[in-house]
């Protein structure tokens, strides 16, 4: 998909993606807890949980967004957005909301 003439690429959330996207959290100075429920370790349980729908934004291999959707099976909620700083206001955040709305949707959830 291009966003403003920048090739992004969503794709789920792994592991391996874990430094990068608590990285854009603090430069998006977006809440997180480190020794809490944001560690390595609970990060890595929520992105096996097919409730938890974690997805990032990548151009040039370097990931330049982020979203957590989480749903109870009847309505999904956004719970975390967040785009680096220099790519903000080029579609990105829209891209991965619609992203988070379509995998909601394919599992029939439609209230987001």
């Amino acid at each position: 998909m291009k966003q403003q003439d920048i090739k992004v690429t969503f794709r789920a959330m792994t592991l391996k993606d874990y430094d990068a996207v608590i990285a854009l959290w603090k430069k998006g100075n977006i809440p997180y807890r480190p020794q809490g429920c944001d560690s390595r370790k609970n990060i890595a349980a929520q992105l096996k949980q097919p409730a938890c729908h974690f997805l990032v934004a990548v151009t040039d291999k370097t990931i330049i967004g982020a979203i957590v959707g989480t749903h109870d099976g009847r309505k999904g909620w956004i719970n975390r957005l967040v785009v680096a700083p220099s790519y903000r206001k080029k579609g990105i955040a829209k891209g991965l909301v619609e992203e988070v709305e379509h995998h909601f949707s394919a599992q029939g959830i439609d209230i987001v």
